[in-house]
């Protein structure tokens, strides 16, 4: 299940950087947006033209995932529990 869990990620992590490459060959300009978890506080950040919809994107990507790992942890700990 773990090999399973970081083919996933891994697989997310190289498409996220295949977008944003093919994205910045699309446009002649740039906009970048995305957020860092630091603990349970998100920052958020975004700068051009789209920059707000990235950062809003990359925070409910980023809101989704946590929770999926949080649901799957749960039910790990209570399967093993009985």
């Amino acid at each position: 299940m773990r090999e399973k869990l970081l083919a996933v990620g891994l697989l997310m992590v190289v498409a996220g950087f295949g977008l944003v490459f093919v994205s910045s060959l699309a446009q002649g300009g740039g906009s970048v947006g995305g957020v860092v978890f630091i603990g349970p506080f998100p920052v958020v950040f975004g700068s051009g033209s789209a920059g707000w919809p990235l950062a809003l994107a990359s925070l409910l990507v980023g809101a989704v995932t946590v929770g999926l790992t949080l649901l799957l942890v749960y039910r790990l700990q209570r399967g093993r529990s009985g």
